[in-house]
């Protein structure tokens, strides 16, 4: 039975015939109030009855001041419903803060567990108050199906992880997602009720026009019809003695990247002259070699032409060229990603709404909280 006072177990009382008799029982002897004891005695008793009845209190009723420690309590509340430490710091986050608090300063601990609890506590509170928000929102008929299709989502949870049964879908899913069975249904629970709301609410405000999907082709227009891209080597030559050889060892048939890669060749004879693929119009700076390079075909070479005191070899080996969208191709994705952009700000200005009018507490004081659990539990490092 419990005590109503401190909340704490008392033990039965023991009587003859008991089903259940303690251990021990206690041995009650009034040493006070017997007769054959003398008044002096009888004084040293109670002294020394006193003497160990406080001795008892101070050691076992007051905790060790050297024994400190962070009870997993509650921090803050959102809409009235409780978080606790441990909704935050969970599991993967204790590992990361205790592999921090082995490698990093306090400081710079500090510094990093605050923004990764901040972040946290953001999103729990954001969740919690579009889920109050979108839970009120329900209609009888609407809970009672919700009830219904989790209780299905149970069946078929108890099928996957089970086998049909409860304790064993319970293992598997702990070990499996790191949630219990109830978590699991709640957060289905949760993201059902969101999505719900989401559809219903914010999703009728969304509206891409045609002129919208024009537009957007428009400004992403290279997106959808990437130039060409050409696999260029060059040959640079210094002299006119050097510039006459590459020219023969050319017209002899010498392929352009085996020439390239001769002591006459200026310009990256280790790999044979190669550029790369460029894409574009604009290749080179002058204006010679980048015409005579874009007026090239596939295995074409052009040369040899002046370049201030050099004189250039290009040679263009292959030429890739990209299918081009036109607009009527790409006009359901463009339509989706418009779409999908217009959600995101209709529900970021939800959010912001939400955390203007709804009940919680401070955000800030939340993670500080938290944050003084965590360097407590979690770094050994002096400031």
């Amino acid at each position: 039975m419990k005590d109503p006072r401190n909340n704490t177990t008392l033990s039965p009382r023991y009587s003859p015939g008991s089903q259940n008799p303690p251990a021990t029982i206690p041995l009650q002897i009034n040493f006070i109030s017997s007769p054959f004891i003398s008044s002096p005695t009888k004084r040293l008793f109670s002294i020394a009855l006193a003497c160990l009845l406080a001795t008892a209190l101070l050691t076992t009723s007051t905790p060790s001041s050297a024994e400190t420690y962070n009870v997993d309590g509650m921090i803050g509340q959102v809409n009235g419903r409780a978080i606790y430490t441990h909704n935050v710091l969970d599991e993967q986050l204790c590992e990361t803060f205790a592999r921090w608090g082995r490698e990093l300063s306090h400081s710079e601990f500090r510094k990093r567990a605050t923004e990764r609890i901040a972040i946290k506590l953001n999103s729990m509170v954001t969740d919690a108050l579009v889920y109050g928000e979108a839970k009120r929102d329900l209609s009888d008929a609407e809970r009672q199906g919700l009830t219904s299709a989790q209780a299905g989502y149970r069946e078929q949870l108890l099928r996957e992880y089970g086998q049909g049964s409860p304790a064993l879908a319970e293992v598997n899913l702990i070990e499996q997602t790191g949630l219990n069975m109830d978590q699991t249904l709640e957060n289905w629970r949760q993201a059902a009720v969101v999505s719900r709301y989401m559809r219903q609410k914010l999703r009728p405000k969304v509206n891409v026009t045609r002129k919208d999907v024009k537009r957007y082709y428009k400004d992403h227009y290279d997106e959808f019809n990437p130039q060409g891209r050409r696999t260029i080597r060059v040959i640079q030559t210094v002299s006119e003695d050097d510039t006459q050889q590459i020219r023969a060892l050319l017209d002899q048939g010498t392929a352009f990247a085996q020439a390239a890669q001769s002591d006459l060749n200026l310009f990256r004879p280790d790999n044979g002259g190669l550029m790369g693929a460029l894409a574009g119009d604009q290749l080179f700076a002058d204006p010679q070699v980048n015409q005579a390079t874009l007026d090239l075909q596939p295995g074409q070479c052009a040369g040899p032409i002046p370049v201030g005191n050099n004189s250039w070899f290009v040679c263009v080996e292959k030429i890739e060229q990209p299918d081009n969208q036109p607009l009527m191709d790409v006009q359901v994705r463009i339509h989706a990603i418009l779409y999908e952009q217009q959600l995101r700000e209709h529900s970021e200005r939800y959010r912001e709404k939400l955390f203007t009018d709804g009940s919680y507490n401070s955000v800030e004081q939340m993670t500080l909280s938290l944050l003084e659990i965590a360097t407590d539990r979690y770094t050994k490092t002096s400031p």
